[in-house]
C-alpha cells in the first residue's frame, strides 16, 4: 500500500505544478541547475515547454469552442477525462491558477496565450493561422498583467511529457541488478522479459538452465519427468535451438506513438485518458505492441492502438515455447548508432553465463540523418559506430547468434503521403495540416527530424541522399564481419519501410502515426513485424518448429504469462 500512496503523491505534485505552469499564474522557477543541465539541454527543454502548453492551451481553447462555454468551464470538462487523483489535481490547480483563461476567452489562438506566457519565444513560429489581430504579445502582457510571469520548465516537472533521448537503459526497479525486472513500465517487463525472481541475480530470462527445481530462465519449463527422469527443458528444449530476441534501436524500435484521443477534440475522453499515467511513465512507447519484441494483446490497451500486433518475437514464440519472455528491447527515442555501442553493454546475454544464442537486431532507421548539417552522421562515423557494435556483440554473444543490420530507410514518402492532410489538433476547424506542424516543430527547432519532415523537397531530397552514402557501408561491414567474427553471424536487411509499404494496398497514411506525423502507426508495425520475421526465415536464421509445443503448453498453460 505504502508504494502506491507515494506514487499518488507523485503523481498529484506532477499535476500540480504542470497546471502551476501552463495556466500562467505560477511564479515558481525550476531551475535547470538541479539537474546539472547542459546548456544545449535547457534549451531543448524550453522547446518542449513550448510545445506541450501550444497543445494543452489549444484543447483547452477547442473545448471552449465546441462546447459554447467559458474557458473555465472548458478546463472543468477537461479534467473530467481523467481519473480520480488526476481529477482532483486539475480541479484544484483550475481554481487557483487562472492565468491563460482570459486570453482563451478573449479569442486568441494556443500560440500567441503561450508566446504572452513566455513559453515560447520566437513569435515567427505558429502551428495555428496567425488570422487578424494585431495586439502585440509585450501589450498583451500588459494588458492581462503578466508582465512578471515567469514559465516553469515543464520537462523538469513531467520529463517524459517531453521527447528527450532516454539516457536510461536500466529498469528503474532491479532488485539483483540482472537487467531485469518483476515490474512493467521504465524498462521493465514490458521492454525486457519479466523477471520471476529478482532477488536473485542468476535467474533471468535467457539462460540456458536444466531447471530441475525451480524455472531459473523464466520461461515457464521446470522440473522433472517422473518416467525419464530427466528435467523438461532438457526434454522438451535442449534439442529445440531455442534463441532470444534483441533489439537495439531509435523509437521505431520502442514504437514510440502519442495516441490521437489525447489531440483531437472529438474523440478526447474518460475512457482515452484511461491509462494516461501508464502511456507516459512509458515516453509514448509501446514495446509491448512494437514489430520485434512485441507480445501483448492491443486489446488490452487504452486508448485502442488501431491495429493488430506481429513481432518477430512472438512469431518465435510460437515455433518454439521455450522462447518464451526472451525478448530485450533497448529501443530510444532520438538515437543514432552513435548510442549502439552503449547499447551493448546493457544487453543482458553474456556467454559467460551460460545462455541461449540471439538475434540481436540493429535497427537505427533514420535518426543518423534527421539533424540539419553538418550534425549529420558522416559515413566514416556511420561505419566506426557499426564495426565497434558488432565487435561488441561478437565479445558478449554466444556462439549461433545472429545480427542483422537494418540500414537507413527513405523517409521521404512521409512528407509526400501526409503534408496535404489536416493533424489532429487542427480536426475541429480543418486549420492545421501536417506541413504546417511540420513547420511549425521546425520553426521551434524541436522536430523529431529536420530532414526527413521538412516543407523543403530540396532538404528531403538530400536528406535521402546522406542516408544512401550511409546505408553504402554495410557491405564493408558485411564483408569483413565474415573474415573476423566467429560467435556470430552478421546479415543485413534492404529498405525496411519501403518493403513494408510494398505489402500494403490500402492508403499509405494509415501506417503513420497520426500525432507526430512520422512514425509507423499499429498498423505499420504489424506490417513491419510480419516482413522481419519473414526476412529471417528467408535467411535460414528460424529454425525448425519445436515438436514439443503441444507437450509444453499441456504441461504448463501459459507458461506463467508476462
Amino acid at each position: 500500500m505504502r508504494p502506491y500512496f507515494l506514487r499518488c503523491v507523485a503523481l498529484a505534485a506532477t499535476l500540480l505544478l504542470l497546471f502551476l505552469a501552463l495556466l500562467g499564474e505560477a511564479k515558481i522557477v525550476v531551475s535547470s541547475k538541479s539537474k546539472n543541465l547542459t546548456t544545449d539541454e535547457s534549451w531543448i527543454e524550453a522547446k518542449w515547454s513550448c510545445v506541450v502548453c501550444t497543445f494543452v492551451v489549444a484543447l483547452l481553447s477547442q473545448l471552449k469552442q465546441l462546447h459554447e462555454v467559458p474557458s473555465e468551464e472548458a478546463l472543468k470538462i477537461f479534467c473530467d477525462f481523467f481519473s480520480f487523483l488526476e481529477y482532483a489535481v486539475c480541479r484544484f490547480a483550475s481554481i487557483l491558477f487562472r492565468g491563460a483563461l482570459p486570453l482563451i476567452d478573449a479569442n486568441k489562438t494556443a500560440d500567441v496565450v503561450c508566446q504572452t506566457l513566455r513559453y515560447c519565444e520566437n513569435t515567427k513560429c505558429h502551428l495555428f493561422p496567425l488570422g487578424y489581430d494585431t495586439v502585440s504579445v509585450s501589450s498583451l502582457r500588459r494588458m492581462y498583467r503578466l508582465e512578471h510571469v515567469e514559465p516553469i520548465n515543464v520537462c523538469a516537472v513531467v520529463p517524459k511529457l517531453c521527447l528527450m533521448e532516454d539516457s536510461e537503459l536500466r529498469p528503474e526497479l532491479d532488485a539483483d541488478g540482472d537487467l531485469f525486472s518483476t515490474r512493467f513500465t521504465r524498462r521493465g517487463g514490458e521492454w525486457r522479459g519479466r523477471d520471476c525472481d529478482d532477488n536473485d541475480p542468476t535467474v533471468y530470462p535467457g539462460r540456458n538452465t536444466l531447471d530441475a527445481v525451480k524455472d531459473e530462465n523464466c520461461n515457464g519449463i521446470f522440473g522433472v519427468d517422473n518416467v525419464t527422469g530427466k528435467t523438461y527443458e532438457e526434454m522438451w528444449c535442449r534439442n529445440s535451438s531455442p534463441m532470444g530476441v534483441i533489439a537495439l534501436g531509435d523509437s521505431v524500435t520502442a514504437h514510440f506513438g502519442i495516441p490521437q484521443d489525447f489531440v483531437a477534440v472529438h474523440e478526447l475522453s474518460h475512457d482515452a485518458f484511461a491509462h494516461f499515467t501508464h502511456i507516459v511513465g512509458n515516453g509514448f512507447d509501446w514495446p509491448m505492441l512494437s514489430a520485434i519484441t512485441g507480445f501483448a494483446k492491443v486489446s488490452k490497451y487504452k486508448p485502442n492502438r488501431q491495429g493488430p500486433m506481429k513481432s518477430v518475437y512472438k512469431e518465435l514464440v510460437k515455433r518454439n515455447k521455450c522462447n518464451h519472455r526472451d525478448y530485450q528491447n533497448l529501443g530510444v527515442n532520438g538515437a543514432t548508432t552513435a548510442r549502439l555501442t552503449e547499447m551493448m553493454d546493457f544487453v543482458a546475454r553474456d556467454r559467460t553465463k551460460s545462455v541461449k544464442p540471439a538475434i540481436l537486431f540493429f535497427a537505427m532507421i533514420g535518426n543518423d540523418v534527421c539533424d540539419r548539417p553538418p550534425e549529420v552522421t558522416t559515413p566514416a562515423e556511420y561505419y566506426a559506430n557499426l564495426t565497434a557494435a558488432l565487435e561488441k556483440a561478437e565479445a558478449l554473444l554466444p556462439a549461433g547468434s545472429h545480427v542483422l543490420i537494418l540500414p537507413v530507410s527513405d523517409g521521404r514518402v512521409v512528407y509526400d503521403e501526409m503534408h496535404n492532410r489536416t493533424h489532429p489538433i487542427g480536426s475541429l476547424h480543418n486549420d492545421v495540416s501536417y506541413t504546417e506542424f511540420y513547420d511549425f516543430l521546425n520553426c521551434v527547432d524541436i522536430s523529431p527530424c529536420w530532414g526527413w519532415l521538412n516543407s523543403n523537397e530540396t532538404v528531403r531530397d538530400a536528406t535521402w541522399e546522406a542516408a544512401q552514402s550511409l546505408n553504402a557501408q554495410i557491405p564493408r561491414i558485411l564483408n569483413e564481419s565474415a573474415a573476423k567474427f566467429k560467435n556470430i553471424q552478421v546479415h543485413a536487411l534492404d529498405d525496411v519501410v519501403a518493403s513494408m509499404l510494398g505489402l500494403f494496398d490500402g492508403p499509405l497514411w494509415e501506417l503513420i502515426e497520426s500525432v507526430d506525423g512520422f512514425h509507423p502507426s499499429q498498423l505499420g508495425t504489424a506490417l513491419l513485424g510480419e516482413l522481419l520475421f519473414n526476412k529471417t526465415v528467408e535467411l535460414g536464421i528460424i529454425p525448425p518448429a519445436n515438436p514439443f509445443n503441444n507437450d509444453i503448453s499441456e504441461r504448463f498453460g501459459d507458461q506463467g504469462g508476462y
